[in-house]
């Protein structure tokens, strides 16, 4: 059975022109990257191992499972193109490559990508001919040590520990080729307006269309359509007359058909879509989704498996995950330390389930400007590729940057200020990146400790072991309980403005129900021994937050455990600890001034 079968890209599909690329690729470690000088790789004999795509190496799924560091590796594909792709544009996509890809046609280089964590695609048209086979080959590179590029929780070491995890080289995300229309649509970018009821769309092609129109159908509880000229980046705005409100209580989406015809109207090229009309925003202290305040109720989710480790084996998985959240109380997550599989989101749409869209930001050494320049380049691609899914509400790429500088081998010559500002200036150019691309979401430029002054949400992380503790955090000043605290560093005080304030992770109680092999950790030292006890740890902090009139929402670490870290909600291998109903009771309840 061929892995991962469904289409990945659901709010833009060609579903009638693709063929799916997972399954059985040759594979060849190159551990001491002598394979491109000594042009081993080009021989059919050097792939001496199968590996399952889209699972990286170090997985069990792959059928390699060899967790070391693996700086190069190579892949090889046999590749027939579909005879009846003649005349078409020919695509290659890859969902993702962690870090560095270069691929290869027939031993022909075509083309290089920078970043693991986002899609790209390769034009094959001038390098493969319908009807017959080809031999695609892909070399990754992947120099997590470095601190050049974004790693998230993935382990600096050997073996995992705290809270880094079992690595991935490689490819990790579906691969699938499909044939284009010479200048058919190549993206486009869906804005919806709730106040004044309308919803634009922004096409790209793949060349400038001559002589063609575009034809936009919504189908909904009306039916509109609007006709046009294409002209790539040309926004085109319909008017609904009584728009249906997408939402966590009715997450109701509209179909859309983008219909590319000639001049006799005879079909050029054909995309299926999707959106769903909100808006989410901050006023003040408070989130507000369609108008209307929100309390956000959130889980970390680290998108982690135990046998894909950031590949879900299924795209069932990537449902039950968000049904699981959604079990126990949660209405959405923080995705965090990692780009999330495309159809993630899709089913976050589909369900109702509000989420920050993040970056595995961890191992980025901010002192380098390569790596200042390797996250700003990919960032973009994130923001771009996931622009149009209702279910994210906020872009958040970095994760508690107290640790600016901090690996330096001489704390007392170390100039803090100098390498605080250099972060912040970069900080402060990533925010404008973000909302030039995108206007319409708040910006969180990171989750918790030190925040620039351009962010939208002031966001803490409080892992306390008692309501009073937490609460004290909240609020320390005796004097003035009405105050709030801040995340105090080392090296950075940052203070609170009035945005909303948001205790974005919390919690973290170990809680192991049954015996196992891995001696794992939680937060505090709470060790746990009940559901019941469990349950009531989660209620007395959640209490604590729902009941200050002061706090916008709270993310409670975490959905599962992940590997050696024993604080979910559920097992790693997503099995309940306590009664969903039990946890639900307590985590549904909201404050009276929140409409959802």
């Amino acid at each position: 059975m061929q892995p991962k079968p469904e289409y990945p890209r659901m709010q833009f599909r060609r579903t009638q022109s693709w063929v799916n690329l997972n399954g059985e690729w040759g594979f060849a470690f190159d551990p001491n990257r002598s394979a491109l000088s000594s042009e081993k790789w080009k021989n059919d004999d050097f792939y001496d191992k199968t590996i399952i795509v889209p699972f990286a190496p170090e997985t069990k799924l792959s059928g390699i499972a060899d967790i070391d560091f693996h700086e190069s590796v190579f892949y090889r594909k046999e590749l027939a193109i579909p005879a009846e792709w003649a005349g078409k544009r020919i695509i290659l996509h890859f969902g993702a490559v962690d870090y560095y890809a270069h691929i290869y046609i027939d031993d022909q280089k075509i083309f290089d990508h920078v970043g693991g964590s986002t899609s790209f695609e390769v034009d094959l048209t001038n390098f493969v001919t319908p009807g017959k086979t080809h031999i695609l080959k892909l070399h990754a590179e992947d120099f997590l040590r470095t601190g050049k590029q974004g790693g998230g929780k993935q382990s600096f070491n050997y073996h995992s520990s705290g809270c880094s995890y079992t690595r991935i080289t490689g490819i990790w995300q579906t691969v699938w080729i499909e044939a284009v229309a010479e200048a058919g649509l190549k993206n486009c970018k869906i804005t919806t307006d709730i106040d004044n009821g309308t919803v634009t769309f922004v096409p790209s092609y793949y060349i400038t269309p001559v002589n063609k129109k575009l034809e936009i159908t919504i189908k909904g509880e009306e039916t509109v359509k609007k006709t046009v000229e294409c002209a790539s980046g040309a926004a085109v705005t319909i008017k609904l007359d009584n728009p249906r409100l997408w939402s966590i209580v009715d997450p109701y989406l509209y179909d859309v058909e983008l219909r590319m015809v000639d001049e006799a109207g005879a079909e050029y090229d054909y995309v299926e879509s999707y959106f769903g009309m909100r808006k989410f925003d901050v006023r003040g202290n408070r989130f507000y989704l369609n108008n209307k305040p929100i309390y956000l109720r959130w889980v970390l989710d680290q998108g982690f498996y135990p046998d894909g480790v950031w590949t879900s084996p299924t795209d069932e998985a990537l449902r039950h995950d968000i049904e699981m959240s959604m079990a126990v109380g949660f209405n959405g997550a923080r995705l965090h330390q990692k780009v999330f599989e495309e159809r993630f989101h899709y089913w976050a749409d589909k369900l109702g389930y509000i989420t920050s869209a993040e970056y595995p930001s961890w191992g980025c050494d901010w002192k380098l400007p390569e790596a200042q320049f390797n996250f700003m380049n990919e960032w973009r691609d994130c923001v771009e590729r996931d622009f149009s899914h209702p279910s994210i509400v906020m872009w958040t790429p970095l994760n508690e940057t107290v640790w600016v500088g901090s690996e330096a081998s001489d704390v007392a010559a170390f100039d803090w200020g100098k390498h605080t500002d250099s972060y912040k200036n970069f900080v402060k150019q990533l925010g404008a990146l973000t909302k030039a691309l995108d206007p319409t979401r708040p910006w969180h430029d990171s989750s918790g400790y030190v925040h620039v002054d351009n962010t939208e949400i002031f966001s803490v992380h409080y892992y306390m072991p008692s309501p009073e503790s937490l609460r004290d955090m909240i609020h320390p000043d005796k004097e003035d309980p009405s105050k709030f605290g801040v995340q105090d560093s080392k090296f950075v005080r940052t203070s609170y403005n009035g945005i909303p304030y948001f205790v974005d992770e919390w919690g973290g109680f170990k809680y192991v129900p049954k015996a196992v092999d891995v001696a794992g950790c939680g937060y505090n030292g709470i060790n746990i021994t009940s559901p019941e006890e469990f349950a009531k740890y989660i209620e007395d902090q959640a209490e604590v937050m729902r009941l200050d009139d002061g706090i916008a929402g709270h993310c409670y670490t975490q959905l599962t455990d992940v590997e050696q870290e024993q604080n979910g909600v559920y097992t790693y291998e997503r099995e309940e600890k306590a009664p969903a109903a039990m946890l639900k009771a307590v985590l549904e309840r909201k404050p009276d001034w929140s409409e959802f």
